[in-house]
């Protein structure tokens, strides 16, 4: 295709020309952008009628479904009247409505054992993985605290097992606003079950009793006040953790012995 202009009709007479210049004024070619074009085939421009919106019919709103790891504790519905009776308490126990840790999971384990037994043991919460057998620590772990306490000359069946936690939240953690009506709960508990020893492994109990870090904590003899009496304890690390950093284990002896000589007091 030739793109270059061609020459001018010389035949083109004076009509066609002025015929061309009234067709560019009908198109508004020849208007400055702020005059008002006219129309092609009309005296106005027809109006141009907007459709009103549809109205949306209203929508019942959607529940969505609770956030666990962020939740706040329905201290609402959890009551800190604990029943003072020892099988009464762990019925109440078993309620999840009454727990505040509830809200990370149903699957609690209830604590279990001997009622005045030589040496109550405490951990934080469950072991991963072992809530189905209600249990608070996996088979390795429950081996190996077995033969930490017949190195202690304590029969493992005559122990008492109970957690901070009855369940296992998403990271294995307590957070620390739930610290005060955890160990408030679990004083209680400690009342109702009258050990003549505890032994509280991990983290989360040490800072729950003690206000001490494990390794802090560990080094002396300790003591856990609940009601009007105070039991002798001693902090150390959870079977779990000796199993996975075996060096550990001869740390683990010396608070053991700790705990033998309260025993031999």
């Amino acid at each position: 295709m030739n793109f270059s202009a061609s020459a001018p009709d010389e035949n083109t007479s004076a009509e066609q020309i002025e015929s061309l210049r009234d067709w560019w004024s009908l198109a508004g070619v020849d208007l400055h952008y702020n005059d008002k074009p006219s129309a092609l085939l009309g005296d106005t421009a027809p109006a141009i009628k907007l459709a009103e919106p549809k109205p949306v019919a209203p929508t019942a709103p959607t529940e969505s479904k609770p956030d666990l790891a962020k939740a706040k504790p329905p201290t609402e519905r959890v009551s800190d009247n604990y029943p003072s009776e020892h099988d009464e308490f762990v019925a109440w126990l078993s309620r999840p409505e009454n727990l505040i840790e509830a809200q990370w999971s149903q699957n609690h384990v209830l604590p279990s054992g001997v009622i005045e037994p030589e040496i109550m043991v405490i951990v934080g919460m469950p072991e991963q993985g072992n809530l189905e057998e209600n249990s608070h620590f996996s088979q390795k772990s429950a081996a190996l605290l077995a033969n930490m306490l017949r190195a202690i000359e304590c029969d493992s069946d005559k122990i008492y097992s109970a957690s901070i936690s009855l369940v296992r939240s998403y990271d294995g953690r307590i957070d620390p606003q739930y610290h005060e009506p955890l160990k408030k709960r679990m004083l209680h508990h400690i009342e109702l079950v009258k050990p003549k020893r505890i032994i509280a492994f991990g983290e989360s109990s040490s800072h729950l009793f003690f206000s001490e870090n494990l390794l802090t904590a560990r080094k002396n003899k300790q003591f856990v006040n609940h009601g009007s009496a105070k039991t002798e304890a001693i902090a150390t690390f959870h079977p779990r953790i000796l199993i996975e950093r075996p060096e550990f284990k001869a740390e683990a002896w010396k608070d053991l012995q700790l705990l033998t000589r309260i025993s031999s007091r």
